[in-house]
């Protein structure tokens, strides 16, 4: 879900803003007020990340619309040099941060979201039902994405297969493959460019239908804080396999949209 902050044209002297699009100027516009945050101290930690997972959100939408990530990043740059011009104590500017703040408020008091891609959707739930906050669905029972570990949010797979061992996830190389092309849906990359992260951690499904409910039978692989930084660095146009092994000789392969992964992470961690 896209929440709206009315930020001030950023862009409006901009060489490019004749040419940007709406969700291009809303992705200026939210870089914009984190420089300003940067500089002039706004915010606390919950509307700090509320406004990243805005910006993301945004920046996710308009490469998948087709923008470029160079032309966003040159937007970037010149919405932070044009909010180094402002002073921290401008009543327009002062407005703004506590339209952030009040777009947070709305924000952490929803209990849950989603963020839907392409094929997929991210589906948000800070409710404490189970260990899962951001979950996509993967087909056949499986289900990806991000659970309340030790004070924060860490990367896991589940599936109802009881007998999995261990799962490797590979994510696209850029610098092998370049950059993913929008508007494909769940096309992963070739095996040959990408890098291998291996599950860390092995334990008993968490999934519930409802708190204090039996826990579905499956199990629950969980990735290193490594894993959970590269996929939150992923392009929001791409995807990526998770292959799960059994003891059986069995394997599964699942596939994730990247999507709105930042976004949802942000919009999940405020529990």
């Amino acid at each position: 879900m896209v929440i709206a902050i009315l930020l001030f044209a950023f862009l409006s002297t901009s060489p490019v803003s004749a040419q940007t699009s709406p969700l291009e100027r809303a992705y200026g516009e939210r870089m914009a007020m984190r420089a300003l945050d940067q500089r002039c101290n706004f915010f606390e930690t919950g509307p700090r990340r509320a406004l990243a997972g805005f910006a993301a959100q945004a920046r996710g939408a308009a490469l998948r619309a087709g923008t470029s990530a160079d032309l966003l990043s040159l937007i970037a740059r010149q919405a932070t040099q044009k909010a180094a011009t402002k002073s921290c104590v401008d009543p327009a500017i002062r407005a703004e941060a506590a339209r952030v703040i009040e777009a947070h408020r709305g924000w952490r008091g929803q209990m849950s979201s989603q963020y839907p891609g392409l094929a997929r959707t991210w589906h948000v739930d800070r409710s404490g039902t189970d260990s899962w906050r951001a979950v996509q669905e993967t087909g056949s029972g499986t289900r990806a994405g991000f659970i309340a570990s030790q004070a924060t949010l860490a990367f896991a797979v589940e599936t109802p297969d009881v007998n999995a061992a261990g799962a490797r996830l590979f994510l696209r190389d850029v610098g092998r493959l370049g950059a993913p092309k929008a508007g494909q849906k769940l096309v992963v990359p070739l095996r040959v460019g990408t890098n291998t992260f291996v599950a860390s951690q092995r334990r008993n499904a968490d999934s519930r239908e409802r708190f204090n409910g039996p826990p579905r039978p499956g199990t629950m692989l969980i990735f290193p804080d490594e894993t959970t930084r590269a996929v939150l660095h992923a392009d929001p146009r791409d995807s990526f396999e998770v292959e799960i092994t059994s003891r059986t000789g069995q394997i599964t392969r699942m596939v994730v949209e990247v999507g709105d992964i930042v976004a949802a992470f942000a919009f999940a961690a405020e529990f």
